[in-house]
């Protein structure tokens, strides 16, 4: 398969065109002895003549008139793809795959999505829940929200920080009732424990085994766990015991008094939530739109 220099084309179709390389040469602002150089070596690279050359004169063989015809309907090829691609840098549309954190739809959905897509109306959003770090560029997902407890300090991806969470123990006034009086952090090991799975690479965990405090370490004893935070709350809200929430999630319980916080005073680790994709150039409109309004969701949302 012969290697053609793109350049080379273009210069043969536009010395064709205007039957002239001086007038070619013009047009492209290049020298006359470049534009006929090029046109050489791609004759000589198809092993053919394109093209009739006198000092009057430039004229098409036979062979250069049907080139000429492939070469226009290539050219016209790239120059759609330039056109599309322009359009996808330049107006948000497509598929968008974004993986998040379960229960972050709900949040998502009360003002954020339905704004974005009534904004990019060409945009089609799918979204998928899961606790997983996917692979995105394998995985095909523009981009990602993903949670952790620890600070990203080194990745080849673009990691930018959407929200902080601090999180507390909670439980039910009802199921408080049931128990001795809690006075000690180390009760909690003989309570009911609602437990929050996060997916590994080949099984679950639970996210919350333990708490430390005080070089105190506390082991619970889960009686009912599910890959849900807001599954879990509910659990705590039917009185089954308690567990460690955002608190966010669970402050206007607290406020109701349809819950309390158990040992205030205990300071457990936070977590946050990141908005990850592979790069801050290059990037379709599509995911800058995306990226934008999530930005400015975490804006408002610590506000």
């Amino acid at each position: 398969m012969t290697n053609n220099d793109l350049n080379q084309i273009r210069i043969f179709v536009s010395v064709a065109q205007m039957q002239s390389f001086t007038k070619a040469a013009e047009i492209l602002k290049i020298e006359k002895s470049t534009a006929s150089s090029k046109v050489s070596q791609l004759e000589k690279s198809l092993n053919i003549r394109l093209l009739q050359r006198t000092t009057r004169k430039v004229s098409l063989t036979e062979a250069g008139q049907q080139y000429l015809s492939f070469c226009l309907a290539a050219l016209e090829q790239l120059d759609k793809g330039a056109q599309f691609i322009n359009q996808l840098s330049e107006t948000p549309q497509g598929l968008l795959r974004v993986c998040i954190p379960p229960n972050l739809a709900d949040v998502l959905l009360k003002s954020l999505i339905p704004k974005f897509l009534k904004q990019y109306p060409k945009v089609q959003l799918e979204i998928i829940q899961t606790n997983k770090h996917h692979d995105l560029l394998d995985e095909k997902f523009d981009l990602a929200i993903q949670f952790s407890t620890q600070e990203i300090k080194d990745s080849s991806f673009i990691y930018r920080k959407i929200h902080h969470s601090d999180w507390i123990i909670v439980a039910s006034k009802e199921y408080l009732a049931t128990q001795p009086d809690i006075t000690n952090l180390e009760q909690l090991s003989e309570l009911d424990n609602i437990a929050c799975l996060n997916e590994g690479e080949n099984s679950y965990f639970v996210q919350t085994p333990n708490i430390v405090f005080k070089d105190r370490k506390v082991n619970f004893k889960p009686r009912f766990l599910i890959n849900n935070m807001g599954n879990v709350i509910q659990a705590v809200k039917q009185h089954m015991g308690f567990a460690v929430a955002p608190k966010g999630m669970v402050s206007a319980d607290i406020q109701s008094g349809l819950l309390t916080q158990l040992f205030a005073e205990v300071s457990l680790p936070s977590s946050a939530l990141y908005l990850v994709y592979p790069s801050r150039s290059g990037q379709p409109a599509k995911t800058k739109a995306f990226v934008e309004v999530m930005m400015q969701w975490s804006h408002l949302s610590s506000t």
